[in-house]
């Protein structure tokens, strides 16, 4: 028996397993040609070929060299034909460069090389073979080039907790020091952005397991924006970074505390046109975590306080943000976004689908559109977390929010569907009362648009839907949705669709809640006397409920029809009230 032994020193050759071919003969079985057997040996890997007899040393020489240069080659097929979006076979996935095979001292100097090399070409790929990558910097991205890792070996839905990438981006560590001014914060917190946001198109990243390093494609200052931007299959673990406003010195606080910033998401991508952001996976983190002692913030009373063990959470940070903006004035207050005053927030081609996010705080998708799809996502948030602090500068309080919602729902004509989402409001500093939030899908009055012809189905969670006081509904269907109550996720209805204000109707028009399972509480529309052609049908209760009185309520307060709900004690018709129309009338009855 000969053996042939081949060094394929270098991350780029995939494992062969058992590959065979027939040989000729009649009625013969098949018989083996050749195998691999492949050994790990610290990114380094020896195949054996064993010669068969009767069959020639260089017919397998041929057909070994031949097979490892298929393996070497990088993909070039469109990682997202799955979402058929026209736009993404159009990037210049033939044209790939081999990061290994470029010179220079150094990960970021032989990116630099690749890429200078694939502008002057166009546009294209900079391939990662298999391995680990050490950036020291953050990575600028030029128009038209797509940063892509080896595909998925074994399971290929990134929301399966045995998703797994071998091409792996590793970027500084922030090595917290709790004396003097503290690490520099420049010293870590990298990403991956744009090398001009105002143009950069065509560009995304794709199959990389990325560590201690965010993906942040803006637009410029003036809302100008490139389009075509893409994030796939990616992993991002570790990927908060810290609040520039902390420490603030003017409420006393320490040259070296930090904190997570509360509007830094993992991935943060706008395009003026075909965003795509799908199949990627944030996991748990908390390797990288570190707490801080004497941490001083300012209390209720605006009173220097100290406090020890403060963490700084990496997976306390928003998950995604697609093109997302503020639509119009603060919650309540109005003017509402419209494509004439916030053209871009209602960007057309956002699609965002079958991610997984995990997190301790802050909201896991935002998105703002015209169009939008977010969809088959899932989402997990932890239980029982201690949020001393919300901000990095205030004490928290029952009254405090972290923001902790599924995703914050801006725009006309979205779609959200199939939905898989568990969220929990985080402990106040006290551990006697919980925060005020876990939200679930929300879109509410604030920076915000009117909601128009959009689709709710499909959904489970345990807390609730939410169109919360938008100054307008025109065409709402909510439909075949599971919302269960966790018991600790408030008092608002398990699908709350309110158009009116605090103290201001507004009309509902055109509104379907049909074949939903609510538990906990009850089902809530309201609009001004003018609302018409609304619906509530077939919806049915699940489990105890948390309502004042145990009972489940329909809450119809804009002339819905209301026919074949199960297991509502009753339909509640009284007219709506602000909220200075209602003290009045407690005072009267007084």
């Amino acid at each position: 028996m000969d053996l042939f032994l081949i060094d394929a020193a270098g991350p780029f050759f995939r494992d062969l397993s058992r590959k065979r071919i027939k040989t000729a003969g009649s009625g013969s079985p098949s018989r083996w040609v050749w195998r691999a057997l492949s050994m790990n040996a610290t990114r380094q890997r020896m195949l054996a070929y064993e010669r068969i007899p009767n069959v020639s040393t260089a017919f397998c020489a041929m057909f070994l060299f031949s097979s490892l240069l298929a393996v070497a080659a990088p993909p070039n097929e469109d990682p997202a034909v799955v979402y058929n979006l026209p736009w993404t076979s159009k990037l210049a996935w033939q044209n790939a460069i081999d990061i290994t095979a470029e010179k220079g001292a150094d990960t970021d100097a032989k990116l630099a090389s690749a890429q200078a090399k694939l502008a002057d070409q166009g546009g294209g790929v900079v391939f990662f073979p298999a391995g680990t990558y050490q950036f020291k910097q953050s990575i600028k991205l030029k128009d038209g080039i797509v940063l892509r890792g080896v595909p998925p070996d074994g399971e290929t839905d990134a929301r399966n907790e045995a998703y797994r990438l071998g091409s792996v981006l590793e970027f500084p560590k922030y090595q917290f020091n709790a004396s003097g001014d503290g690490t520099p914060i420049d010293t870590a917190f990298k990403a991956i952005v744009l090398e001009n946001p105002a143009t950069g198109s065509n560009t995304g990243v794709v199959d990389l397991d990325i560590n201690r390093g965010h993906i942040l494609f803006k637009q410029a200052e003036d809302g100008t924006c490139g389009k075509n931007r893409l994030v796939v299959g990616c992993i991002l673990r570790n990927t908060a970074f810290a609040d520039p406003g902390v420490p603030d010195a003017s409420i006393g606080q320490k040259p070296w505390q930090r904190h997570t910033w509360r509007f830094g998401a993992a991935i943060d991508a706008k395009s003026s046109e075909n965003l795509l952001i799908a199949n990627n996976r944030l996991p748990k983190s908390g390797d990288d975590d570190f707490k801080m002692r004497n941490y001083l913030v300012q209390d209720q009373k605006k009173q220097p306080f100290e406090i020890d063990g403060v963490p700084f959470d990496y997976d306390n940070r928003p998950g995604i943000y697609a093109n997302h903006a503020s639509l119009g004035g603060p919650g309540g207050n109005g003017p509402d976004g419209t494509p004439e005053t916030h053209p871009d927030g209602f960007r057309k081609g956002v699609v965002i689908r079958h991610n997984y996010i995990y997190s301790t705080g802050r909201c896991a998708i935002g998105f703002s559109g015209d169009g939008t799809v977010c969809s088959d996502n899932v989402i997990r948030s932890a239980k029982d977390v201690w949020r001393p602090t919300a901000t990095g500068r205030d004490l928290t309080s029952g009254s405090s929010t972290n923001d902790n919602r599924a995703m914050e729902i801006r725009g006309w004509r979205w779609t959200v569907s199939n939905n898989d989402y568990e969220v929990y409001r985080n402990w106040a500093f006290d551990r006697k009362y919980y925060i005020n939030d876990g939200e679930g899908l929300m879109h509410e009055d604030h920076s915000n648009s009117t909601v128009k012809d959009s689709v709710l189905t499909g959904n489970k969670g345990n807390a609730y839907l939410s169109i919360y006081k938008t100054a307008g509904i025109d065409g709402l269907l909510v439909e075949g949705n599971d919302i269960r109550l966790a018991d600790n996720a408030g008092t608002l209805p398990a699908i709350f669709v309110a158009s009116n204000r605090t103290n201001d109707a507004f009309p509902t028009h055109n509104v379907k809640i049909i074949n939903n399972t609510v538990g906990g509480q009850g089902i809530l529309i309201d609009g001004s006397q003018e609302s018409s052609n609304n619906l509530i049908k077939s919806n049915k209760t699940a489990g105890p409920s948390y309502a004042k009185g145990g009972k489940y309520v329909i809450t119809n307060q804009a002339n819905a029809k209301v026919e074949d709900n199960h297991g509502f004690a009753k339909v509640d018709d009284s007219p709506w009230l602000g909220q200075e129309a209602r003290k009045a009338a407690e005072r009267k009855k007084k």
